[in-house]
């Protein structure tokens, strides 16, 4: 369903859009192949990369000597079911301290507060009860678009990821980041048409001057929809001059970040000796849902993006599933059941996600709530 609303909103911008106000220095692949952030050498890396796996690799173990990995996905507003989710598995006294926590747009809201632990249940229960649109995006004028790079400005979920991302926070993460945790976060670089993976621990411990704006950077772009919200330009250095990178949100390239590429597609076992567990949560249903397509441009466009954004995810979501079984890895998902209700609505309705966050609070506190497999589609 958000899939849907998304689409329609960003096809209303696309068919208004014209001549952007960003202005970019032009630069070359080579000079993007080398490009890194100042001062932060170990700030990201591609997703595709060779040793993607090998930079992912935590050195913290739990207290039983095993690994934790939570992976989370876009959905939006869904977000608040994973919010949800994470409030519930607290209460239950089960929820692990993870070496891993990995976030893709709304995701990657939600990851740094699950990172930290159970003292964030309460940003995560306002994050998924109390936001609305207006808490997010703030629709340009429509004369104004054609002359603007997307059909609305991000300035309120700019102003809210400052309030509730703060320099203290960030430390904090620097710190577990220094006990061996990871905290990766994906974006998707347009320039390059690949994602990026970035070092969340890696930035917060370093002693860049500018890393407490990366780091809100970064949780900005994840979430920045194409068209709908605009990119959000990063710079970097390549051979001793800036460029302006443009990175939106990390869905358009994968809508969750559960194993490297080269992890799913090789042949090598995983690293490390000790028991691994990977725990999905996914803000989105996996089912198909039916719906009865109006033969007309936007309806078969809108339907056909969604089902490219399901296809995708549960592509990902079954090729990690069968790479984990078939190398003795725990795995566990959670996702919105197929018969919860997702009627028409706004974008971020308030009274949804209040709804949403509670169904993920129950189910998280049910006997048996994660799931061993991904679910056969007709059931």
């Amino acid at each position: 369903m958000q899939a849907k609303i998304v689409f329609s909103l960003a096809i209303a911008s696309l068919a208004l859009a014209g001549c952007a106000t960003i202005r970019r220095t032009p630069f070359t692949e080579a000079q993007q192949a080398m490009a890194t952030i100042p001062g932060i050498p170990a700030a990201r890396f591609w997703a595709d990369a060779p040793d993607a796996a090998r930079q992912m690799s935590p050195a913290f173990m739990g207290t039983l000597g095993e690994r934790s990995m939570l992976a989370l996905s876009g959905g939006t507003d869904n977000g608040a079911y994973g919010a949800g989710v994470l409030n519930g598995w607290t209460l239950t006294g089960n929820r692990p301290e993870f070496s891993i926590v990995t976030g893709v747009s709304t995701g990657a809201l939600i990851a740094p507060f699950a990172f930290l632990g159970s003292d964030q249940d309460a940003t995560l229960k306002r994050l998924g009860t109390t936001m609305s649109a207006k808490d997010v995006y703030r629709g340009r004028f429509p004369l104004a678009i054609p002359a603007s790079p997307s059909a609305a400005s991000t300035k309120p979920l700019q102003k809210l990821i400052a309030s509730v991302v703060t320099d203290p926070l960030i430390d904090r993460i620097g710190r577990e980041h220094a006990r061996g945790r990871r905290l990766f976060v994906g974006t998707a670089n347009l320039d390059a048409q690949r994602m990026v993976i970035w070092n969340m621990g890696a930035i917060a411990v370093s002693t860049a001057p500018n890393r407490y704006e990366l780091f809100r950077q970064v949780l900005l772009a994840s979430s920045s929809i194409p068209a709908l919200f605009p990119p959000v330009m990063i710079k970097a250095e390549a051979g001793g001059r800036v460029i302006s990178e443009m990175h939106v949100d990390g869905g358009t390239t994968a809508q969750i970040l559960i194993l490297p590429d080269e992890n799913i597609t090789g042949d090598r076992p995983p690293t490390g000796a000790r028991p691994l567990h990977i725990y999905v949560i996914v803000n989105n249903k996996l089912n198909s849902e039916f719906h009865l397509v109006t033969p007309k441009t936007i309806p078969i466009a809108s339907q056909s993006f969604s089902l490219n954004l399901r296809s995708s995810l549960s592509g990902t979501v079954n090729l990690s599933y069968l790479y984990a079984k078939a190398h003795g890895i725990d795995f566990n998902i959670s996702f919105i059941d197929k018969d919860y209700p997702g009627e028409a609505r706004k974008l971020f309705d308030t009274a949804y996600m209040r709804g949403l966050y509670e169904h993920g609070l129950l189910v998280a506190q049910s006997a048996g709530f994660w799931k061993k497999r991904p679910p056969d589609e007709d059931k």
